[in-house]
């Protein structure tokens, strides 16, 4: 199993599903009124990227404009593309993600879009426009003392725990719980931890924690039972994994039929589903949400409004800038849709290569031209980085 570092802050949430490439599908609009390019020396370029699709990736490279149509193999073995979307979920070529060298980096990170606690600002997002927020992406970049690349990131994101830099330790977050899809892929549950204590500084391992599920069996359509995760992991470190159906713990090494993994090993702590590159089933997440709007929920399947939620489940998967820094905000004023924090992402194409192209980019919108949602809206500009001030 990959891990995550504890010490990182909370990340805002990740993955979701594939878009297939095809770069006839997906045009450079250079319309000023439409947050492109006005053609007056400024270099802007916007895409909408077709990322709807649940089977394949969108392959971006920033320095054509195009969307390559790779396989998934191809993609796996080639340095052309720069960004893979799939939904809401951003890869860099690089790391876990790709073979290439692609890093990457916030080079603006809109913090009056959030309060003090990290929460959304709502008024904020509600009334940020692409023409608003330009003037960041036209900014000028310091080099950045750190490059990052991407690696293994759990669908579930690390909103379910606290961590007090005081003392070091970990606690449950109780506030914020997810929606889980099953190894199986044919159940589901309301999750959130509810107890979890693991004093990180004092070498006692995770002395106990307690997940509560909410559980909609298969072929149903709401929560019907209940099922609970409790244990402790000692101090060399290991994993627990459960199956919210049995409502047991299972061996990991041994047995398939396991929906979530909680672990840890040295520095670094995890809690994945059975999917992606951290198991072989199809489980995935959504979340996380305020448990105060997932009370409201009644089903796994269908919001509160009688939306389908299929398209919501993201597989663990590979991440790095966009994850721990994430480019959007959802269910604000309990409207269910996802909002832009319009932050500006610095893009290395070759982090051995001093002489390769970096790229400021910004996502601007998710609806694409014609409102569908799994249509990121990207404009992006070369630039060339400052150094930092001794």
């Amino acid at each position: 199993m990959a891990q995550t570092r504890w010490m990182i802050g909370m990340a805002l949430t990740t993955t979701l599903l594939t878009g297939c490439g095809g770069s006839s599908d997906n045009k450079i609009d250079d319309n000023p009124d439409n947050g492109g390019s006005d053609n007056g020396g400024d270099g802007i370029t916007r895409m909408v990227v077709d990322a709807s699709s649940s089977d394949t990736m969108a392959y971006l490279n920033l320095a054509s404009g195009e969307v390559l149509n790779l396989t998934a193999a191809q993609a796996a073995e080639s340095e052309d593309w720069h960004l893979a979307l799939r939904r809401y979920n951003i890869q860099l070529n690089g790391g876990a993600s790709g073979p290439g060298a692609v890093v990457g980096v916030v080079g603006d990170d809109q913090a009056d879009f959030y309060d003090d606690s990290g929460e959304p600002v709502a008024n904020v997002f509600l009334n940020a426009t692409p023409d608003s927020e330009l003037e960041h992406l036209k900014d000028t970049f310091t080099a950045p003392a750190r490059w990052s690349q991407d690696s293994v990131v759990s669908g579930l994101g690390e909103a379910w725990y606290n961590y007090d830099h005081s003392n070091g330790n970990m606690s449950a977050n109780s506030d914020n719980g997810y929606l889980l899809r099953s190894g199986e892929g044919d159940s589901y549950a309301r999750l959130r931890a509810t107890e979890f204590t693991f004093p990180t500084r004092t070498g006692q391992g995770i002395t106990s924690y307690e997940f509560s599920f909410d559980v909609q069996p298969a072929g149903t359509e709401q929560f019907t039972g209940t099922a609970t995760f409790t244990g402790s992991i000692p101090p060399e470190g290991g994993e627990r994994c459960f199956d919210f159906d049995s409502n047991a713990t299972v061996d990991c090494a041994s047995s398939e039929n396991w929906d979530l993994v909680l672990g840890f090993a040295d520095r670094s702590l995890y809690l994945r589903t059975n999917s992606g590159p951290s198991g072989n089933g199809d489980g995935g997440a959504f979340g996380p949400m305020t448990w105060s709007d997932l009370s409201d929920y009644t089903s796994a399947t269908t919001d509160p409004g009688g939306n389908s939620l299929a398209s919501h489940f993201n597989a663990d998967s590979t991440g790095g800038v966009f994850v721990d820094h994430g480019w959007y905000a959802y269910n604000l004023s309990e409207q269910h849709q996802l909002w832009p924090n319009y932050r500006v992402y610095l893009i290395d194409t070759d982090r051995n290569d001093d002489a390769s192209p970096v790229y400021a980019v910004q996502l601007i919108g998710y609806y694409g031209d014609d409102g569908e949602s799994g249509q990121p809206v990207l404009r992006w500009r070369e630039v060339t980085l400052t150094e930092a001030a001794e």
